[in-house]
């Protein structure tokens, strides 16, 4: 009886949502902990934070917190480190997830491991897995290019590749006063730029450049089209970006704070990182360095 109710539950408030969405459903659950204690309020912030970050994407949804909760509550299993990645599994399946994200905090040598990873709930597999060691106090700021890298911001719809943009080599920041940009041969040295292909859009910000503190290599560079995220990279990894042209019309770009209205007939941007000195803290921005049209 347990099990049907349960089942008419996600029939009546889980099916109808995902035909009307059409996205894969994802159930986020509470970090847990090992060698080290978080308290309730750092947990709820990292869930949070986590599930914020995939809705944002537009390509997938979140189980309702509550209807996760009632699953839960009917199994008699409590959202804690008593519940292990097969039980969290069965929850998400009987919550009507595609797949669950699961994260843990681990403390080792003073800093923290914080994992987090994707897992099927049909095969039970986990598809993917982020790791990163960091400091406490910059334990937050990695949940959310690393959730971003976990669910392959864009490539469900089969328009978008994302892929390391490996082939600059380094070179110095030109440090400029704000709101003064260095020019493009101060901030990255470029090697072999990407082609388009016929109908295709390429966004492409070189690898290489070298932020002084290592945590602001993981920098988040956010690119959206027309209101929508299409993507994502790093100030130190770069991207690279290969999207559906939008065709003629009004588009508007955003690659990092960088707006930009796309020229019709352009199908090639490459954008550049510079920096300056505020006050003793090292702050950066992105630019664009070139529009064109490639044949």
């Amino acid at each position: 009886m347990k099990r049907l109710s349960i089942f008419l539950l996600v029939l009546c408030c889980v099916l109808p949502a995902t035909a009307q969405e059409g996205k894969f459903r994802i159930a986020v659950f509470d970090p847990t902990s090992s060698g080290t204690s978080i308290d309730d309020g750092t947990k709820i912030a990292i869930r949070e934070i986590i599930s914020s970050t995939i809705v944002n994407t537009g390509t997938h949804a979140i189980v309702e917190r509550s209807l996760l909760e009632k699953v839960m509550q009917e199994q008699s299993f409590s959202n804690s480190g008593a519940v292990d990645d097969n039980q969290m599994t069965e929850i998400g399946k009987l919550a009507g997830a595609n797949k669950i994200v699961v994260s843990v905090v681990t403390l080792t040598g003073g800093r923290n491991m914080l994992s987090v990873k994707m897992i099927d709930v049909q095969t039970a597999n986990v598809e993917r897995q982020k790791v990163k060691v960091v400091t406490s106090g910059e334990l937050l700021d990695a949940v959310e290019p690393m959730t971003l890298s976990l669910i392959g911001v864009g490539t469900p719809s089969g328009e978008l590749a994302i892929a390391a943009a490996s082939d600059a080599s380094p070179a110095a920041a030109t440090v400029s006063a704000p709101g003064e940009l260095p020019d493009a041969g101060g901030a990255i040295t470029q090697g072999a730029a990407p082609v388009p292909a016929p109908g295709e859009l390429v966004i492409y910000l070189p690898a290489g450049y070298q932020p002084k503190k290592e945590k602001d290599r993981d920098q988040l560079v956010q690119v959206m089209l027309d209101r929508k995220m299409i993507g994502s990279g790093t100030l130190s990894g770069g991207l690279l970006l290969r999207v559906k042209h939008p065709g003629p019309g009004k588009h508007i770009l955003w690659v990092g704070g960088a707006r930009i209205k796309l020229d019709e007939e352009c199908n090639y941007l490459e954008f550049q990182v510079y920096s300056w000195n505020y006050m003793g803290k090292a702050l950066y921005g992105i630019s664009l360095r070139e529009q064109r049209k490639v044949e």
